[in-house]
């Protein structure tokens, strides 16, 4: 005879069940959002639902969602969304999943580009999440998106016009700042962001499954050190830089000093400075197109 779950003893099974599959920081998160989102509701919603009975067909969509996890495949992919700026955005495998450290990077950018008419790029798209969110926090902005990833660029022009913002966001394909140059944009945009692949291929034995196995590895490596990509923008973003203008990237905690002091020595560049994610690691340099 078939057991009868409720929500609490589903969400406190599925933890262990989790646990043991070596999911151990996000266990019972990971199952309150597999089980709120078959359920059709917020996960919140599920605190007062605890004593209620989980009917047969839930119970089948769930166990084959807690399988995908239990197989180390990203929440958010076994989901096929993300909030991000508390806004829903279509992940799946051809994107990487976007994380707390890139939000930091775009309320650090907001927070320095002013109100009105703006021109801002947003260098390896991936899903748009950068993108989506400046033409949405700055209405009067257009944004250009690149990406050398075909299939990365599909998910972000999903995203794109799901939020409505297809009029204000250009998605270009190519190599970083390759696109802007075939667009002549050369002294005329106000910000440049990125959050580039930044992990070193020394690392790749220390990643998780979640992302080694089932994130893009174009998006996620760049070279020996790790820095293949950052040291290009730096070298290169500047002259698509109005005078004035803003570089924004996103950096691994492991060299971030190192880009500082690369950013430093590049004469087209000022007011270089290093923030701070929400954990306390460096994780954002900012710096102004010298004048």
């Amino acid at each position: 005879m078939a057991r009868d779950w409720t929500v609490l003893d589903l969400i406190n099974a599925t933890r262990v069940f989790f646990e043991k599959k070596g999911i151990n920081d996000t266990a019972r998160l990971d199952a309150e959002l597999l089980l709120a989102h078959v359920m059709g509701c917020q996960r919140i919603d599920l605190y007062v639902r605890f004593d209620e009975e989980v009917t047969e067909p839930e119970l089948s969509r769930f166990r084959e969602l807690v399988r995908q996890r239990g197989e180390r495949r990203p929440t958010a992919q076994v989901l096929g969304h993300r909030e991000f700026f508390s806004r829903r955005f279509e992940i799946n495998g051809d994107v990487l999943v976007p994380r707390p450290e890139t939000e930091t990077l775009v309320e650090h950018v907001l927070g320095e580009l002013e109100d009105g008419p703006l021109l801002t790029a947003d260098i390896g798209t991936g899903s748009g999440v950068i993108a989506v969110t400046l033409a949405l926090e700055r209405p009067e902005s257009t944004v250009y998106a690149t990406d050398i990833s075909e299939p990365a660029l599909a998910v972000a022009r999903r995203n794109i016009e799901g939020h409505r913002v297809a009029d204000r966001v250009a998605l270009r394909l190519g190599d970083l700042l390759e696109p802007l140059a075939d667009e002549g944009l050369e002294g005329q945009l106000d910000a440049v962001v990125s959050n580039p692949p930044y992990v070193a291929e020394k690392e790749r034995g220390d990643l998780p499954p979640e992302v080694l196995e089932y994130e893009p590895e174009i998006a996620l490596f760049s070279g020996p050190d790790g820095v293949d990509h950052t040291l290009r923008l730096l070298a290169n973003a500047p002259a698509f830089l109005k005078p004035g203008g803003l570089l924004a990237l996103e950096l691994s905690e492991f060299t971030a000093d190192q880009m500082r002091e690369q950013a430093e020595t590049i004469d087209d560049l000022n007011h270089v400075r290093i923030h701070e994610d929400l954990r306390g690691t460096d994780r954002v340099l900012l710096a102004r197109k010298a004048s």
